[in-house]
């Protein structure tokens, strides 16, 4: 490199004149400059709305004072955002640069997400935002740039009844007259200005309702005959001057009651045989027939729930009762323990869907 001083014709004439013109001068001498180093950013950021970030400059640029740092949105579409603000200014209050720490931070809780229609004004937002970062030397160096993009994408809210980390959680209500109630919790995010919707798919028959941060599913929501399971898919929206910054999908399912007990179940005759009540000898051993369970794809695990003898709580320390887990089948083991007596066991399934069922089935036990 060198650095090169152009002199006017009066300067080179005075050289030349003094017989200097054909030696290396000290100002010929004198190295170039050159660029700043590169900045070295990520070329492109996907950040989730509510995120904050910072991209620091490289290890050159830190303690120079003889740089300044500044930001350029020039390659953004022109847009008026809101009635306030236009793009520009959106991008200015949420990307920043600190001159003393050599760093670049983006606050998207100022931004919204890319690609997002404002339901208030027919705008969009663009499908990225654009951002030039520009390094100037205050000491002769000539100046270098880095282009970078940020898109940001809308964050997920939670329900609170549904603590899952699947993409959309399923809760699942039975048809017993009473309302669902699903609240809406805004996982950290700041909700100063924005505003709480909600999207029913398929064709909405008003039984669904968003009152504050609750969903209600009404008592009588679902199929009016009780008879078949209904799904109910909503979309929970947070919005911020127009645009959704947050949303989460989830389905509620209801469904009649599933059957459990001991005995037989003609389902189709919706016809019910119970078979839980049986004299057994005392003291001697006793298997069970497995409870029914319908429909079978709802089918859980089963435990030991409780065990009464002739109407008061049984403690059983000998343990002569047991529950299989997977089948349900009440097991009675030979003893010498038991006196005689009616013995009551309930049983407990948590069925797939979260729902826990009981059925009782009474012992009578007879010399």
């Amino acid at each position: 490199m060198h650095k090169s001083i152009t002199l006017t014709s009066g300067a080179a004439a005075l050289l030349a004149g003094l017989g200097l013109a054909g030696c290396k001068t000290e100002l010929e001498q004198v190295v170039n400059l050159g660029y700043l180093p590169p900045i070295t950013l990520p070329d492109s950021l996907v950040l989730t709305y509510g995120q904050q970030t910072q991209l620091l400059l490289p290890a050159e640029y830190q303690g120079r004072a003889d740089v300044r740092l500044a930001l350029g949105f020039g390659d953004n579409p022109r847009l008026k955002l809101t009635d306030a603000d236009s793009l520009k200014d959106v991008l200015v209050r949420a990307i920043t640069v600190d001159q003393a720490a050599r760093r670049v931070s983006i606050d998207t809780r100022r931004l919204y997400p890319s690609n997002m229609l404002s339901i208030s004004n027919g705008v969009r937002t663009p499908r990225v935002y654009r951002v030039t970062l520009t390094a100037r030397s205050t000491s002769g160096f000539q100046p270098v740039k880095s282009l970078f993009t940020v898109r940001v994408v809308p964050a997920q809210l939670n329900i609170a009844e549904l603590n899952t980390p699947d993409k959309i959680p399923y809760g699942y209500g039975i048809y017993d007259g009473k309302p669902l109630y699903y609240t809406i919790d805004y996982a950290g995010l700041d909700a100063t200005s924005t505003t709480l919707g909600l999207h029913v798919n398929g064709r909405p028959d008003g039984k669904v309702l968003l009152s504050g941060q609750r969903v209600q599913i009404a008592a009588d929501a679902g199929d009016p005959t009780r008879k078949y399971e209904w799904t109910y898919d909503m979309i929970p929206q947070l919005f911020k001057d127009g645009y959704e910054v947050a949303r989460r999908q989830f389905r509620v399912v209801l469904m009649p009651k599933p059957k459990f007990f001991f005995g037989t179940y003609y389902a189709s005759y919706d016809l019910t045989v119970l078979q839980n009540r049986v004299v057994i000898l005392l003291g001697k051993g006793y298997t069970s027939a497995a409870p029914t369970f319908y429909p079978d794809k709802y089918k859980g695990s089963y435990a030991l729930k409780s065990i009464e003898k002739d109407g008061l709580p049984y403690p059983d320390s000998s343990q002569i009762f047991s529950v299989d887990a997977t089948t349900g089948i009440v097991t009675v083991a030979p003893n010498v323990v038991l006196a005689a007596g009616s013995y009551k066991v309930t049983v407990q399934t948590q069925t797939t869907t979260g729902l826990p069922l009981t059925a009782d089935l009474t012992l009578v036990m007879e010399r």
